[in-house]
């Protein structure tokens, strides 16, 4: 017998929720980011509003909906990270880049140690630091943005490397939710660990060597036909087909295969910046990095706005709704995944800040490696910008709790939560407050 879904015009309350929500987390994001600088902040206390933490507005359906939304919005968001990244810094700052990803994961899952006097067990321990250990992709982009900093800080070795870091720790905390799911269940340790890694390295060759070999001839030639920018088929509609195949392709070969889907986000993105830099370098004469820099992706040369690329197809059909719809939207889902009532507990809220205390100062060192005299500045905004934790860490902790065999009681999971959210604050917050004090002068030192 067949089936279809009865399709029924929905009630008046439950209109004009959804309106509210949506206009509200955008009114939000533009009051906070206008006032404090971190607009995010406001999007995710209108999700603990409206979602199951305190009003309970929207329906479990709704919530789970929210998501996955808000989830292809990070995706998207790490997508155009890695399209806006520099090829030419990328490889000059890789192993600077690992060291303070490396940095990033071992300092928490150190200092979380330190709770052992506080009556946590050592594997309980390890399981607060793995969901500490992640840093909050979804924000190190948000103030990464032109809207955010009043520059493109995604062109600079900083920036760079913030945001490298950044995916390395998103690669390692998948591998730490893996860990954690066998060690509080079942499977297999090593098996699960040989085959995220192995997923990540093959997919990064696999597709960096198709990217050089066969995509950027093609591309070439495609540019070079200059017929098709005027076709019902062509122009910029046929540049965005290519970023949105390259885009599921990869998001669908990560998660698939084992890994990060927003490691596949971030190839397909650096494939698009390649591309699009190979291209650059014969239309237009060299620039200073300067130059570089305090140009945004909305600020292109006149003669470039007519010919249409990877980048500004993207910036026509897809940044807005990324800005006012997606990403409010994901930012909104974190604030009501919080269990926000039961963390108001006296023994919770102050175990909970001191933990806090311990986690920002694990990510916080992560500025160690480029503080020198003439770069304290970008040593500061490097730490606060790795200290956000945000959805990831929610995940790692919430898969801790679940597992057949709990890795941290609800005590527990409440402290880790308290950090989460509080190092979710304070991470942009710290941020926005070094940019406005400093502005450029953050690069300061060789970080340009």
């Amino acid at each position: 017998m067949w089936s279809s879904f009865a399709y029924h015009e929905p009630s008046t309350s439950a209109t004009l929720i959804l309106l509210a929500f949506l206009y509200l987390l955008n009114l939000a994001g533009w009051f906070v980011q206008l006032t404090i600088g971190a607009g995010l902040l406001g999007q995710i206390f209108i999700g603990v509003v409206f979602g199951t933490p305190l009003a309970g507005w929207l329906p479990d359906t709704w919530e789970d909906a929210f998501v996955a939304v808000g989830y292809i919005g990070l995706l998207v968001l790490v997508f155009e990270g890695g399209m806006h990244s520099s090829i030419a810094h990328l490889a000059r700052i890789l192993p600077l880049a690992s060291t303070v990803a490396l940095t990033g994961i071992l300092a928490p899952i150190g200092l979380s140690f330190l709770l052992v006097p506080m009556g946590f067990p050592v594997v309980h321990a390890f399981a607060g630091g793995s969901s500490l250990a992640s840093t909050s992709l979804g924000t190190v982009l948000t103030v990464l943005h032109p809207a955010s900093v009043g520059f493109d800080l995604r062109q600079t070795k900083l920036g760079s490397v913030l945001f490298t870091a950044a995916v390395m720790d998103d690669v390692v905390a998948f591998i730490l939710a893996r860990v954690i799911s066998v060690v509080g269940g079942e499977g297999s340790l090593g098996a699960e660990i040989g085959r995220t890694l192995g997923v990540t390295v093959g997919i990064g060759i696999a597709w960096g060597a198709i990217t050089h070999f066969i995509l950027k001839p093609a591309y070439g030639a495609v540019i070079k036909r200059r017929a098709w920018e005027h076709t019902v088929w062509g122009g910029e509609g046929l540049m965005f087909l290519f970023d949105a195949l390259s885009f599921i392709a990869l998001v669908a070969a990560a998660g698939y295969g084992g890994t990060s889907p927003l490691f596949g986000a971030y190839v397909a993105g650096l494939s698009v910046a390649y591309l699009c830099s190979v291209e650059a370098e014969k239309r237009s004469p060299p620039r200073t990095e300067m130059e570089s820099i305090c140009d945004t992706p909305c600020s292109t040369p006149e003669s470039d706005m007519s010919e249409p690329s990877l980048i500004s197809a993207f910036n026509s059909y897809a940044a807005k709704p990324l800005a006012y719809l997606l990403l409010p939207i994901f930012f909104g889902s974190i604030g009501y995944s919080i269990p926000f009532v039961p963390l108001f507990r006296g023994r919770v809220i102050w175990r909970g800040i001191v933990y806090s205390v311990l986690m920002a100062l694990g990510k916080m060192l992560c500025g160690a490696w480029v503080c020198r005299r003439k770069s304290w500045r970008a040593a500061v905004f490097l730490g606060g910008a790795m200290v956000a934790r945000g959805e990831i860490g929610l995940l790692i902790a919430q898969i801790a709790r679940g597992t057949p065999r709990p890795l941290l009681d609800e005590e527990e999971f409440l402290v880790v939560v308290w950090a989460v959210v509080l190092c979710t604050i304070v991470g942009p917050v710290g941020v926005a407050m070094c940019v406005r004090r400093w502005g450029k002068d953050v690069l300061r030192g060789g970080m340009e």
